[in-house]
């Protein structure tokens, strides 16, 4: 007899009956040993806190599952949010940094929850994780390049393989994130919603900024100056707002009246980091997105203004500015000639030669993860701690600890992160997801230039996991806008 549809088919063999009762007795049972046992472990593992720890991880994963979009978005705005130690004001949301087991800190957690959250919720719906197509190769180099780093550290006292794979917890940001992020079916509404949320967030991170400021918290440059972010994430949220708001000018749009209002906020929050890093990438980004979004005759005409800028900061740069503006301190200070007065940019200088000199010896394989450098080509002006296991250059950084792999996986993901950026750019048809789209291209493009001063992408832990979701989230708007419609499940987001 056939079932019906939505019906279970009951079976009338005579066991059948009383047998239920007992497997369903035995399944609880079963259950609640297990339970009993990952508490055991847990309060064996990490104490009290563990046992305490374990139902509220459960219970988030479990909402993750539910609300993968949801849980994501929350993670990555909590994020930009929360600063850390450094930030005088609303210091204690520094304690999503904190340690909760060796190098991994409660973030780590949160993102590793929201990532499996995701690709469970994929696997449930019978979907695929989706990997961006011109990611696919770098992202596949990045996770050989972080296996060899493994094997190079631990055989170069590193430490245990165990401490090793979680020293990589940034690193796999950027292997999981986009994944996680690309795989989820957003309709077009709630891209628009997350990207009005975004430019929500670069406000409040602006107030924030102006106001650490104003109370006299911020950190100090050039002696006595005190600044609103040094950290680069809330630098990059707002510059690519910014960017946003120049796209969609640039493409005829009329800005709203309250993203006209806030503008000011923005780039007095930029402006006053003092980060000359993001001074010198806004003005490339604000470049390209003239360049890209206008007519054809008018970027031979922008191109050529932009090389005589160039050339102007240039010439200004060589010239001695005097008077006491620190803004026009660190204006002159990227003049080469003054690199001598700056003994910071000497360190660095110093550092770069040595970290050149230990990748010479070992140009293939590199250190490994968590060997650090004993190069002494240069005499380094200072000693910071843990000092020779960095180096300020993203890419030499990538070299330096994942060998040859590592280097090319930046590189790849880098240009594969740019492509995502360009196609969801020129697929898009709704003004604000172009708008986006056209300025992440810019602020994508501006990335090795940040990663020469510092290195951000994949060593530093909120920047990389902002731009991850990033590229993720054009994947969505690349997927969206170039796909033929389908009816979105209500509990993607």
């Amino acid at each position: 007899m056939a079932a019906l549809p939505g019906k279970p088919i009951r079976s009338k063999v005579g066991i059948g009956r009383p047998t239920g009762p007992l497997a369903r007795r035995l399944a609880w049972a079963g259950g609640g040993l297990i339970v009993i046992a990952v508490l055991a472990l847990a309060d064996h593992r990490f104490g009290l806190k563990g046992v305490i720890a374990l139902p509220f991880a459960v219970a988030v994963l479990a909402y993750a599952v539910q609300r993968p979009g949801t849980t994501i978005a929350a993670v990555v705005a909590a994020t930009i949010i929360c600063e850390g130690v450094g930030f005088g004001l609303l210091h204690f949301t520094a304690h999503l940094y904190s340690h909760v087991y060796r190098n991994l800190t409660l973030l780590d957690a949160l993102v590793a929850i929201a990532v499996a959250g995701a690709l469970l919720h994929t696997l449930a719906n019978g979907r695929q994780p989706l990997l961006p197509r011109p990611l696919a190769l770098p992202l596949a180099v990045l996770g050989l390049a972080m296996v060899s780093g493994l094997v190079i550290g631990h055989a170069s006292g590193g430490g245990s393989l165990r401490y090793l794979v979680v020293s990589e917890h940034v690193l796999g940001y950027l292997l999981t994130v986009p994944i996680a992020v690309a795989s989820l079916r957003l309709p077009t509404s709630d891209l628009k919603r997350v990207l009005a949320l975004g430019y929500g967030l670069a406000v409040l991170k602006s107030l924030e900024g102006l106001a650490e400021l104003a109370v006299g918290h911020g950190p100090l440059v050039e002696g006595s100056t005190r600044i609103t972010f040094y950290e680069p994430t809330a630098n990059w949220v707002v510059m690519v707002a910014l960017l946003a708001a120049l796209g969609a000018k640039v493409a005829g749009q009329r800005l709203p009246r309250l993203v006209a209002a806030t503008l000011p906020l923005l780039l007095a929050s930029l402006l006053l980091s003092y980060r000359r890093s993001f001074w010198i990438a806004f003005a490339l980004a604000i470049v390209v997105v003239l360049i890209l979004g206008s007519s054809a005759g008018l970027r031979r005409a922008l191109l050529v203004a932009a090389l005589g800028c160039a050339g102007a900061i240039w010439l200004a740069g060589s010239v001695a500015v005097q008077g006491q503006n620190p803004i026009l301190r660190r204006v002159t200070s990227l003049n080469p000639t003054a690199l001598k007065n700056n003994p910071e940019d000497f360190y660095r200088i110093a550092e770069q030669e040595n970290v050149l000199a230990a990748i010479a010896e070992h140009p293939i394989t590199g250190l490994g993860i968590n060997v650090p450098w004993r190069a002494d080509a240069q005499v380094l002006p200072v000693e910071h701690v843990e000092g020779r296991e960095y180096t300020h250059d993203a890419a030499l950084w990538f070299w330096l600890k994942l060998g040859l792999l590592g280097l090319l996986a930046y590189i790849g993901v880098v240009i594969g992160s740019i492509t995502v950026a360009l196609r969801s750019w020129r697929t898009a048809t709704d003004p604000l997801l172009k708008a986006f789209a056209l300025a992440s291209t810019a602020a994508l493009i501006t990335v090795p230039v940040l990663d020469v001063t510092a290195a951000f992408t994949g060593v530093e832990q909120r920047f990389t996991l902002v731009v991850a979701a990033q590229i993720g989230l054009l994947t969505l708007i690349w997927r969206a806008s170039s796909a033929v419609p389908a009816p979105i499940p209500p509990s993607a987001g």
